[in-house]
């Protein structure tokens, strides 16, 4: 009874906090990914009934079905899902579980039908007591999902490496069950849960991101001031001040969470291209827009203050682009001083699958390609540049071109049309001893068709 009566009392004091969190992260979950807000799943109870536990959903609504063991960097999981996985706070729904007498405060976890039908016989005795949410193996097992290496079939090493670990200690618990050893776990069970919500480790593998939202928080904040500055000529009329100081934490916080929610903090900072840029405008524009309906609570948007946003908006958007460049050309430039090959190479095409084929060399980690040029056969196209690279010629300027520019490899993006002229181009590129690949257009590259090398020089 003392027991039960422990379970409704949390369980009300949870509820209270999953209402107060309720319409944050619900936003979040639904701008992040399409799909309900929570997710249903079946659980084992007590003496082996089924019944439906309760969580914040975390992956996709597609894949929230799939397999029940979920290692780390599973593709299920959403970008929110993580964080909310990390925090523990998708748990909070049980609550109601345990408010409905389906589950207690601590217990054995709650496991999945497919999962407890593997259950050796002697650990079926686990089932004859309510699942709880803090119990020994969710102590020790607060990041269970690292414990599984790549490449494994997760199910598969639940079963065979993981679970045999978890059993003794849940029958252990059984054997010990009383209210004082239920008050010790659920203690430990808050403490792990709060220091296990961030680890070295973790920060250690996320450091690009961390300093990346670290220098667009700062870079948000002297945005602000300096937008403040230009439109007002000073900063000495008190209640203006005043007025911007309210709003000033905002800025950043706004601008940053539709950074977050748009992906910038997902890439690759080495890979930072168009479509990165295109991100991060418009995750400005939608805190841009933020920024001004809050602005309306406020005394200095009577005094034109919301032409600060849109300065603001100017100094953000080339302070984020203009540094991210920076460090991903410095980056490979560094990447090129460090002994990298590098490939002079041409491209035959220069439409839009020449511009494919153009990024895709530009993007090589494994080797550097400096591309000297386009070959194309349209006239309109010679001579002229295609995102800042120039279309030097045609396939009969292919003789002069390759020595001229010392070219290392030639890359076919563009199909050519007549097989004569295809024969041509390998007879050139098999005199000049250059290396000849297909390039087509779904970013796959064929081998390379690879000529004997030029000779050394002769003395004599």
């Amino acid at each position: 009874m003392a027991t039960r009566l422990f379970d409704i009392a949390f369980s009300l004091i949870g509820l209270v906090f999953l209402l107060l969190m309720y319409p944050i992260v619900a936003l979040l979950i639904k701008l992040d990914s399409r799909g309900p807000v929570f997710f249903k799943c079946a659980r084992v109870g007590k003496d082996g009934k089924i019944f439906h536990m309760y969580k914040f959903r975390t992956m996709y609504e597609s894949d929230v079905k799939g397999q029940s063991v979920s290692p780390q960097g599973d593709p299920r999981v959403t970008r929110i899902g993580r964080i909310l996985r990390r925090l523990k706070l998708n748990e909070f729904p049980q609550f109601l579980n345990i408010l409905r007498g389906e589950m207690t405060l601590v217990g054995p976890r709650p496991e999945a039908p497919d999962l407890a039908a593997d259950y050796p016989l002697e650990a079926r005795r686990i089932f004859t007591i309510k699942p709880g949410l803090v119990g020994p193996n969710q102590i020790l097992g607060r990041n269970e999902e690292e414990f599984y290496p790549r490449g494994v079939d997760p199910k598969e090493y639940y079963l065979t490496e993981i679970l045999p670990g978890k059993i003794p200690l849940d029958l252990q618990y059984i054997d010990e069950k009383s209210f004082l050893t239920d008050l010790k776990y659920l203690f430990l069970g808050i403490w792990v849960t709060v220091t296990g919500m961030v680890r070295l480790q973790h920060l250690w593998a996320n450091k690009q991101r961390i300093l990346l939202l670290a220098a667009d928080s700062a870079f948000c904040l002297i945005s602000f001031m300096l937008a403040y500055f230009i439109r007002y000529e000073t900063l000495t009329p008190a209640f203006i001040t005043q007025a911007h100081l309210q709003i000033l934490p905002f800025t950043a916080l706004t601008h940053i969470s539709f950074l977050f929610l748009l992906g910038c903090y997902s890439g690759v900072l080495n890979y930072f291209g168009i479509n990165d840029i295109k991100i991060i405008f418009k995750a400005l524009v939608l805190g841009t827009l933020t920024l001004l309906l809050i602005s309306l609570n406020f005394k200095f948007n009577k005094m034109s203050g919301s032409s600060i946003f849109i300065i603001n908006f100017l100094f953000l958007s080339v302070f984020l682009v203009g540094y991210r460049i920076f460090i991903a050309t410095l980056g490979h430039i560094l990447r090129k001083n460090n002994g990298q090959e590098l490939k002079r190479a041409l491209i035959i095409g220069a439409g839009e699958e020449g511009l494919l084929c153009l990024h895709y060399l530009q993007k090589n980690q494994e080797i550097n390609y400096q591309i000297m040029g386009f070959i194309d056969e349209d006239p309109l196209l010679q001579y002229k540049k295609i995102n800042g690279i120039k279309v030097i010629g045609g396939l009969a300027d292919l003789e002069i071109v390759l020595p001229l520019y010392k070219i290392d490899e030639v890359f076919i993006a563009d199909s050519i049309k007549q097989p004569e002229e295809g024969i041509k181009v390998q007879k050139v590129c098999r005199k000049h001893f250059v290396a000849l690949t297909s390039f087509v257009p779904n970013m796959v590259v064929t081998p390379p068709i690879v000529y004997p090398q030029k000779p050394a020089p002769s003395i004599y």
